[in-house]
């Protein structure tokens, strides 16, 4: 842990943590086991000088996801929605069931809409009393800047291969390796990769690529149906082939300018088989081929 979150864990030990912490940075998975630690120190029956006791019921109903006052927010498709944030604030205002501190993590912040962040803003600006707010975003920039202002910004580095491998615990070695090769590195996009598993992102992009190259267009059928998610992570991947192609001299720019348009246009929650197919007829038109 570096020296920027074990003064974190400090604060919370004495109770003097800042009601809303902006996570940003490093991988999801880190920042959501600091998240994790944090709402145990600050409702642990048996703390230590070292930290929670990670055994008694608090503890274990953390770790756990069922303890009644550590609440979870976590976007529903591509983006967490007033109505989600709304159901949120109505939890965060009633008693505290049997916890010390209520702690509302609120994961992918960087993905709430605007209604929805606005409504957020009202908690933060009055929040209820012994309660903290932590927002895990990948980027800072994606939130809104009132909401930055009021909050204590938390940097998390990127972690090495090693530590992201060992903090996944029990999961495919190998296949977790090939995840964060695909990835390029972005522990974020890894992770994704191996929850949706390596071979079927491998397979799919495989595909998309060789209905490209053959300049196939029903080639794409076999590609669907997939949501919303699958797409943006399909797309990512490709992103991240199609730079070290650029690199290699092997492909052209415009299909990067491409894959990120479609991107955008997906996370504005545009039909998924619509904006694939509108990709491909682009790179059919400029006799672009996703290759190795």
């Amino acid at each position: 842990m570096n020296l920027q979150l074990a003064l974190l864990e400090k604060a919370a030990r004495e109770n003097r943590l800042a009601h809303l912490l902006l996570f940003h940075g490093g991988s999801a998975l880190h920042q959501r086991k600091v998240a994790l630690r944090l709402a145990q120190t600050l409702n642990c029956s048996q703390p230590s000088a070292e930290g929670p006791c990670r055994s008694c019921s608090a503890c274990r109903k953390i770790l756990s996801g069922n303890h009644p006052d550590v609440l979870w927010l976590k976007p529903l498709k591509t983006t967490i929605g007033i109505e989600q944030v709304l159901t949120w604030q109505e939890k965060v205002y009633r008693k505290h069931y049997e916890g010390n501190y209520k702690v509302s993590i609120i994961e992918h912040a960087d993905s709430v809409t605007l209604p929805a962040a606005n409504a957020l803003l009202k908690v933060i600006e009055e929040p209820p009393e012994r309660t903290i707010i932590i927002l895990s975003a990948e980027n800072a920039e994606g939130i809104l800047p009132t909401i930055q202002s009021r909050a204590q910004l938390v940097y998390f580095p990127n972690l090495s291969e090693e530590n992201w491998l060992t903090g996944l615990g029990e999961v495919d070695q190998q296949e977790a390796i090939q995840a964060f090769r695909l990835s390029g590195k972005n522990q974020n996009l890894a992770t994704a990769i191996l929850e949706q598993g390596v071979p079927m992102v491998q397979e799919w992009v495989e595909k998309f690529r060789t209905a490209i190259e053959e300049r196939d267009f029903l080639q794409l059928f076999s590609l669907f149906p997939i949501d919303k998610n699958q797409a943006v992570l399909y797309l990512q991947v490709m992103a991240v082939q199609t730079q070290e192609g650029i690199q290699k001299g092997t492909i052209r720019p415009f299909e990067l300018l491409a894959i990120g348009k479609a991107t955008d246009v997906l996370r504005q929650q545009v039909n998924p088989r619509l904006v694939i197919e509108v990709l491909a007829l682009e790179l059919f038109q400029q006799g672009g081929a996703l290759c190795d």
